[in-house]
This record gives structure tokens, C-alpha cells and sequence, in this order.
């Protein structure tokens, strides 16, 4: 029994066939075909049935896979127990995120998590939105800061926080006659931002869905000067009066003189932060002890 027994068979179900599999990790097919076979006479049974499509685990198969389930668990458990007796002295906790979170929300608690576990080294592992999901998935982080998917079966979620965008434009821009309302956030009706230069975060990070909105509302009139992978270009650009962006609640925190936030009279959807981990692997328990702090700096901010 091994560790990869269980990879390629979790892969061969979740991919539907041998075929499939090989392409998806990356080995050739043949090689996967002949490890199954020898799976299969060291056991002198068949473990997958082949006449299904996709194909499935006979009986022998799904008690083999249980049986390798069972021991991977057992091994993370007594690498758990291994750390828990060193009374979290010395470890590494790896944290995906993106640089906008790294800034605004997980840089609030690492100064007062060190004074206590200063033992702990912290690893960040930086990328883009789509990139955490795959790195919570695959085991490069231990966890991931993140948004809402619904693209992977194989990922738990942890709410943290649920937060309002706004657009942003410069002090310069004339649109700002044309924003009504009262109190720190005016509004504008969408008509009014016909034409109007924009700024958009590239494919793979966040805020897709609310620039969706936003050209639905716009009648697809916004004219793309820039696209960028980080929100504080998009923030920066937005101040120099190179176009509009949508940008999120976090960032009025930090006031800016050459800025103005302001909403659709539409409305932008809002969008909720979460902690996302791979379902197969325990977290461990200096991961949940830092996941709590997220959850309490969450709770006052937000």
C-alpha cells in the first residue's frame, strides 16, 4: 500500500477513466494502466470495473481505497499528535492570499500571533484568486484567504467576512456632479457612466461578477483602458483620473483626498471572503488556533 495507490485511484474516479487520469496527472496512460495491474495482482483481485463508464471500484476496490484512506489519516493524526506535544513551539503554518488581503486583513493579527507563538514560522504564498483555490487544493497551503466558489468538490469553506465593492473615481473626474445622495457614499444611475473609461482586474482574479453587473447596467459602453493584476494599480490609476475601477470596502479605511467612492443606484453585488482548505487533509492546530483570530478580527471589523 501506498500513498500514490490512493492518488490514482482517487484520480481515475473523479476523472472517469484511465484515460482521462493520465492527462489530468500528468503521467502517460500506459503507466497508469500498468499501475493499477499491479495493484490488482498484488491483491489477486480486480479493484475497478471496468465495463462502467466512468468506470467504478468493485467491492475489493472500495475496501482497498477505505483501507488507504484509513492509513493516511492515521499518519496525519500522529503528525498532529507529534506537534501537539511540542506544545506549538516550533512549526510552520503556510497561508495563501492574495496581496490585497495580505494588506488589509491578515497583516492586523500577525504582529500579536508572533508575540504568542513566536516559534511559528509564517510562510505566505502569494498568487491570484484562482491560483489559492488550486494551492488550498493541492496542499501548497495549508489554507487559503480567499472568495466564494463553487467550483471545486473537493474544497471546505470557512466564511470570515462579507463586504460591499464600490466604484472609485478621481476628484478631477467631471462625473462627480452627477452624484446624488447623502453621507459619505453617494450614488449615480448607471446612465450617467456611459462611455466612460474603466479600469478591470485581468481574468483569474476577483470581482468578476460585479464588473458583469456593471457592464449589463453600462449597456457594454465602458471603454477597457487598463487591466491589471492588482487592486492597488487599479486604486492608483484611479487616482491619476485614467478611468474608473470597482474597487472594495476595505480600501475606504485608508483615506484618500484624490479619490471619491460611490455606488450604482443598481446596486453591485457584494462579495464574501472565506477560508478555503482541502477536504481531505486536517487542519493543523496552530491552523484553526490562527483561523479563530481571523474570525474575531472579522467579527469587530465587519
Amino acid at each position: 500500500m501506498s500513498e500514490i495507490d490512493l492518488e490514482y485511484i482517487r484520480a481515475i474516479l473523479k476523472y472517469g477513466s484511465i484515460t482521462s487520469a493520465s492527462k489530468k496527472i500528468y503521467i502517460s496512460q500506459s503507466a497508469l494502466s500498468q499501475h493499477i495491474i499491479r495493484i490488482e495482482k498484488k491483491l489477486g483481485v480486480k479493484i475497478f470495473n471496468r465495463d462502467f463508464k466512468p468506470m467504478k471500484l468493485t467491492e475489493a476496490g472500495l475496501i482497498y481505497k477505505k483501507s488507504l484512506e484509513d492509513i493516511e489519516k492515521l499518519k496525519e493524526n500522529t503528525l498532529l499528535k507529534i506537534e501537539e506535544i511540542n506544545k506549538l513551539k516550533i512549526g510552520e503554518l503556510s497561508i495563501g492570499s492574495t496581496d490585497y488581503q495580505t494588506y488589509f486583513f491578515l497583516s492586523k493579527i500577525l504582529n500579536e500571533f508572533n508575540k504568542d507563538y513566536p516559534g511559528i514560522k509564517i510562510k505566505l504564498v502569494e498568487a491570484k484568486t484562482d491560483q489559492l483555490n488550486r494551492f488550498a487544493r493541492n496542499g501548497i497551503c495549508d489554507f487559503a484567504i480567499t472568495y466564494e466558489t463553487d467550483k471545486y468538490d473537493d474544497l471546505e469553506s470557512i466564511n470570515l467576512y462579507r463586504e460591499n465593492v464600490y466604484l472609485a473615481m478621481s476628484t478631477k473626474n467631471p462625473l462627480k456632479k452627477d452624484l446624488k445622495g447623502k453621507g459619505q457614499i453617494k450614488w449615480v444611475e448607471s446612465k450617467k457612466l456611459l462611455g466612460q473609461n474603466i479600469i478591470r482586474m485581468k481574468k483569474g482574479q476577483n470581482l468578476v461578477l460585479q464588473y458583469q453587473e456593471l457592464d449589463k447596467f453600462t449597456e457594454n459602453s465602458l471603454k477597457t483602458v487598463l487591466e491589471t493584476d492588482s487592486i492597488f494599480i487599479a486604486q492608483k490609476c484611479v487616482r491619476e483620473n485614467f478611468g474608473l475601477a470597482i474597487l472594495p470596502e476595505s480600501m475606504l479605511k485608508e483615506e484618500r483626498d484624490d479619490l471619491i467612492y460611490f455606488k450604482l443606484k443598481e446596486g453591485l453585488s457584494s462579495r464574501t471572503t472565506m477560508i478555503n482548505y482541502c477536504k481531505y487533509h486536517k487542519l493543523k492546530r496552530i491552523a484553526n488556533i490562527f483561523i479563530d483570530r481571523l474570525k474575531e478580527y472579522a467579527k469587530e471589523e465587519f
